[in-house]
């Protein structure tokens, strides 16, 4: 090779090609789960559309470029051609959390969508500046968090949260869904290709569960008048609602760390995989696209996906980290987002997200080392306090009654132990983490660095980052004790001699 420079690093081979078609499904398919989560509390389709998603498509294209740039650097220093780009894309438990979390109750509050979309672009404002912070410390969380516990924030994240609170969606149309999910499950998680000429799952998985809605009349198209606008929002709201967003921290702290967490796995992904990247320039990147969104409005954080070496087996390399945000702007800047948003009833979003969950739960187990497994089994049912949670709550909006209510508090407490329920849920990336870095330190006899995870939980506790809905001072007193209580313990753990004395027999 005499240099990637003189080579047609942006054409788009077999294996581009199918990453393509990929990446920009996903992305509109995810993108749009905001408008359908919001659309039966009271906010307007075309509000969300106009407000919400727009600035995405701003910042994935500066996080995209970034990353290709990083692909064409390392291809022309190790002067190779079989670089693959990092994978780049919105996260969906991401725009779960802070749709469910920060959007949605805001507007319950104020009734006022625009506050509502203001808070939410604050979010991912915070989120941007959060990961920018972490860049240059991103090395360091590769040598401190135990890879077990990585990868279990990892699984819970986008394996347990995601298929908790979106998979039941499977069968709001049983035909449909059902349809959906033998395509999936034939040609992704069997693999079994589709042809002698390999036609991209996800075409057929979308269209073909597509064409069974319309013809079963559960699908309506509505077409509507060609109306481009433009990939971002003017307006100030967003950096005016910095304040706001604050006491929301300790939905956004976990996620922003939780995505910098995934942004240091798909680099070791890669590294396993043969490309060697600077994890501070990755995150670096993801953090200045993550700003980008929010200061454009968008209520949607994107994150480098953990999919480089099924991407470089396939055949991907660069062209397809150019060309699908580019695709991506188009459509977006087309204003034809309102009339997409029909093509993905809920039915095929939860089919592609059974094949996200499984892909990602079959990585995070493939990861760690068996020694380990008892971290992560647990690590994985721990987001079921933030599903259960999430869905009281839900229900409780939809029938006009308020868990701050005394007597709505009690009586969820005689029933569900509702308390318990949000100490689980609050924060529960961050807990997942501690837990899971927990135990794998003290498996691997490290009692110090034990001890000083549960120091570091305590702190969060305090400050409101896990157990509590609210961030602020002394939010979480009672767990704050606990944790440092479990911290005594796991020091102490040095002086039980329990090793050496089954050694010396």
């Amino acid at each position: 090779m005499t240099g990637t420079g003189s080579s047609r690093w942006w054409a788009l081979g077999r294996g581009d090609v199918d990453a393509t078609v990929a990446q920009v499904g996903f992305n509109l398919a995810q993108m749009i789960i905001p408008v359908f989560l919001l659309l039966p509390v009271g906010i307007p389709l075309e509000f969300s559309v106009a407000r919400l998603l727009p600035g995405y498509a701003t910042g994935f294209l500066i996080g995209s470029l970034g990353l290709t740039s990083l692909a064409l650097q390392l291809a022309r220093r190790e002067g190779r051609q079989d670089v693959t780009a990092h994978v780049y894309g919105n996260n969906v438990p991401a725009i779960i959390a802070y749709t469910l979390a920060i959007v949605l109750p805001t507007y319950q509050r104020t009734h006022d969508p625009g506050a509502a979309w203001q808070v939410g672009a604050a979010a991912v404002i915070w989120t941007g500046v959060i990961k920018l912070a972490a860049a240059p410390f991103a090395g360091l969380c590769r040598r401190f968090i135990p890879i077990p516990a990585s990868m279990t924030v990892f699984g819970a994240a986008m394996y347990s949260y995601l298929a908790l609170v979106l998979l039941q969606r499977l069968f709001d149309h049983p035909v449909v869904g059902i349809v959906a999910l033998a395509i999936v499950a034939c040609s992704v998680l069997a693999n079994l290709p589709i042809t002698r000429w390999r036609i991209p799952p996800f075409l057929v998985a979308w269209l073909i569960p597509l064409l069974v809605g319309l013809a079963v009349g559960y699908v309506h198209l509505t077409f509507r008048l060609w109306s481009p606008c433009f990939p971002f929002v003017v307006s100030a709201a967003p950096i005016d609602g910095l304040a706001l967003a604050l006491p929301y921290l300790s939905v956004i702290a976990p996620i922003a760390i939780y995505q910098v967490l995934q942004d240091v796995a798909s680099v070791e992904g890669a590294s396993a995989a043969g490309d060697n990247y600077d994890a501070r320039q990755v995150v670096a990147w993801d953090g200045l696209a993550t700003l980008t969104c929010g200061l454009a409005g968008s209520v949607i954080t994107p994150v480098v996906y953990a999919l480089h070496p099924p991407y470089k087996a396939i055949g991907a390399r660069i062209g397809f980290a150019l060309w699908t945000p580019i695709i991506f702007l188009l459509v977006v800047m087309s204003g034809l987002t309102l009339f997409i948003s029909q093509l993905f009833p809920w039915p095929i979003l939860a089919a592609m997200i059974a094949y996200v969950s499984v892909g990602v739960g079959t990585a995070t187990l493939r990861r760690v080392d068996p020694k380990y497994l008892s971290a992560v089994l647990l690590g994985l049912v721990l987001p079921t306090g933030a599903v259960v949670s999430t869905a009281v709550n839900s229900a409780l909006q939809s029938v006009k009654l308020s868990p701050a209510n005394p007597e709505v508090a009690a009586a969820l407490n005689r029933s569900i132990y509702w308390e318990s329920i949000q100490g689980l849920g609050s924060g529960f990336l961050f807990l997942v983490l501690v837990v899971a870095a927990l135990i794998t330190e003290m498996i691997n006899r490290n009692f110090g660095r034990a001890a000083a995870w549960c120091t570091i939980a305590s702190v969060f506790s305090w400050l409101g980052l896990m157990h509590s809905p609210i961030s602020r001072w002394g939010a979480q007193p009672a767990y704050a004790g606990g944790w440092l209580l479990a911290a005594a313990i796991a020091y102490s753990a040095s002086w039980w001699k329990g090793d050496n004395a089954a050694a010396g027999n």
